[in-house]
């Protein structure tokens, strides 16, 4: 694999019931070690071969487990294995976690399905996402092909970008409030400062651009959750809640 093309789109699909098995795992105190270990012994989900599930089991615990600090893996794991939080939220929390960890998700939403979007363009050619990934990324054409495919997958039950023959149909597309305010708040708890979370890629995974993100900001500071404010460049934006009680909040 090239340099800096970090990616998991080779052996991606729609992981959300991996993910909130393994949250469950979490809840009961297991180690990422434990969990990996009962999905490729146990194979809760498929009758796969055990060389496979050692790489998504591998894949999945370094993402969802790992890829968190030990407090906000806590609040993800309430977050995904809460019933009150409907399955929609779920897959756009998961989806802005793609995002963050894996690079050639993150290209592609960012810097194709994001400006078409908001272009007001109707599809994408798959011929041009795909020639995207072989020139910026370097994988070649069957790969490229493949990992659109998966990619697809993923974004379709999202209900972002699905397959159309041989275009990607960009549908109207706006995430959950819910959604935004958990991105938000695990981006205070990372420590990024009020002016970065404002111009943060990390909302145009969810395809949002400044304006929009400025009219959730301020929906949530009239519900009282944060408190928002601008003035030319000075940004004031801070939490009213604890991080730590944001899945309740998402419940509600």
């Amino acid at each position: 694999m090239p340099p800096n093309s970090k990616t998991h789109l080779n052996r991606a699909f729609d992981h959300l019931d991996n993910v909130v098995y393994i949250m469950a795992e979490v809840m009961k105190g297991r180690s990422a070690e434990e969990i990996k270990r009962h999905l490729v012994s146990d194979d809760p989900f498929s009758n796969s071969s055990e060389k496979y599930r050692k790489q998504v089991s591998s894949w999945l615990i370094t993402d969802y487990v790992k890829g968190f600090s030990p407090e906000a893996l806590r609040v993800f794991a309430r977050i995904m294995t809460s019933e009150s939080i409907d399955t929609q939220t779920k897959r756009e929390i998961l989806f802005w976690k793609n995002c963050e960890r894996d690079e050639l998700v993150r290209a592609i939403t960012v810097e194709l399905v994001f400006p078409a979007y908001h272009k007001g363009a109707a599809f994408l050619l798959r011929e041009d996402v795909i020639d995207y990934i072989i020139k910026k990324k370097g994988f070649t054409a069957y790969m490229s092909d493949k990992r659109v495919t998966n990619y697809l997958a993923i974004t379709t039950k999202l209900g972002m970008a699905s397959a159309n023959g041989r275009n990607i149909d960009l549908n109207y597309f706006r995430p959950t409030k819910k959604s935004v305010m958990a991105v938000l708040y695990f981006l205070f708890n990372s420590g990024m400062g009020p002016s970065k979370i404002l111009h943060s890629d990390d909302f145009k995974c969810l395809l949002l651009d400044e304006r929009d993100l400025v009219s959730y900001l301020a929906e949530m500071n009239a519900s009282r959750v944060i408190e928002f404010a601008m003035a030319g460049n000075i940004v004031r934006l801070e939490p009213k809640i604890d991080f730590e009680v944001l899945p309740d909040a998402l419940e509600e």
